[in-house]
């Protein structure tokens, strides 16, 4: 039996049977702390508005997560799991209505170890590499609320990354000029969308984007969008130094593009090691919820290697930003295994886009190697060599 199967038959199981007097103290004190943590959570409110509030209901719910765990854990020995997640009351086919049932699929999947951009990366591997930590480039966790947003909240975050570390000036541009502005944004964006679709649209608006701070995020609130307003109000206030956007495939050309920039992958959420992720380097992610096509799009923001300890070797993983909040998993990000060098775990190296790191021409004049280093110079396209660029 597939063990997405195996974990939805066994749930269902454990979740009809009645809650008795000896395990209803647990219980009960359980959904207390759930619901003093995460009963406010705008993403719970949605994933659970279909969701009937009886008592018994909900304590059967947090018992089916909890004997969900060890079954969980030893597919996952590197990762830790809680019942007290914000998405553990969910069924799994309330977790896939969240997380996947907006996302498109992808345009077309790229054949293993694929790469549009024409040049070499080459150059040694550097052990490991985060750009939550080692730069202020990258923005901070959103939280896609109502809306299924996660296309563009990927595509400004990486926009956003590539002109700060090309330039060193911190932005953080606006998802809901994405959602708005991108096709098949408008009155569709909040059924999902492609991230590389709003990456190219805010390359192709230079001079015109808007931060977040001019256009707040509003959908999650709301969970529909706008028809693209005036941004004439934001032109020349940020300079967008980016070039063309590029696709790439495999583990390899992750690896080495994470050494230049964070990049946007597609990857499968819609199962239970997600919902009842809570740290740790996922090494199993079922296919998910059947039927919900495509994947989320999320920012992949470094890689490196976590000991494991007692004689056991080492792991290593990707570090992915999600949209689900910083009260999810490690602070919003989750780490996922290498291995698979084709699909990665989760899929996560099956399809990734990314926009070229673009220095203006008077930061590259001023440039010497001391104020540069080797790997930085090599991760730029300059604007000589933008009109090189093929897509």
């Amino acid at each position: 039996m597939p063990f997405f199967f195996f974990f939805s038959a066994l749930a269902a199981a454990i979740g009809a049977q009645r809650i008795s007097d000896a395990e209803r103290p647990e219980l009960n004190r359980d959904l207390a702390l759930w619901q003093q943590k995460f009963g406010s959570d705008d993403d719970v409110r949605v994933a659970m508005a279909s969701v009937k509030p009886y008592r018994d209901e909900l304590l059967r719910r947090i018992r089916a997560a909890k004997e969900m765990l060890p079954s969980l854990q030893e597919a996952n020995p590197h990762a830790t799991f809680s019942h007290l997640t914000k998405f553990a009351l969910l069924t799994d086919e309330e977790f896939a209505r969240f997380a996947m049932v907006s996302a498109r699929p992808l345009p077309e999947r790229l054949s293993p170890a694929t790469r549009t951009n024409p040049t070499a990366l080459g150059g040694p591997v550097v052990k490991a590499v985060d750009w939550t930590k080692q730069s202020v480039c990258v923005p901070p966790v959103k939280t896609m609320g109502k809306c299924r947003s996660h296309w563009a909240i990927a595509a400004a975050a990486v926009v956003s990354s590539a002109h700060c570390l090309a330039t060193g000036e911190a932005i953080d541009l606006s998802e809901q000029q994405v959602l708005s502005c991108t096709t098949p944004g408008g009155a569709n964006g909040c059924r999902g969308g492609f991230a590389t679709t709003g990456m190219k649209w805010l390359v192709s608006q230079p001079n015109s984007v808007c931060s977040r701070s001019a256009i707040p995020y509003v959908s999650g609130a709301s969970g529909s969008v706008s028809i693209c307003s005036d941004n004439s109000k934001c032109a020349g206030s940020i300079s967008l130094q980016v070039g063309n956007v590029f696709e790439a495939s495999g583990d390899d050309a992750l690896v080495e593009q994470l050494q230049k920039q964070p990049v946007v992958a597609y990857v499968t959420t819609s199962n239970i090691s997600w919902r009842l992720y809570a740290g740790g380097v996922i090494s199993w992610c079922p296919a998910g919820y059947p039927d919900q096509p495509g994947g989320q799009a999320v920012l992949v923001v470094g890689y490196g290697t976590q000991d494991t300890g007692y004689g056991s070797a080492p792991i290593d993983f990707f570090k992915v930003r999600n949209a689900w909040g910083t009260n999810w998993g490690e602070a919003g990000d989750i780490r996922l295994a290498r291995g698979d060098r084709h699909r990665g775990t989760c899929e996560v190296t099956t399809y990734l886009s990314y926009p070229t790191l673009q220095l203006p021409a008077a930061i590259r004049a001023s440039m010497t190697p001391t104020t540069v280093d080797a790997r930085s110079v090599d991760s730029v396209v300059t604007n000589d060599d933008a009109s090189d660029e093929t897509e």
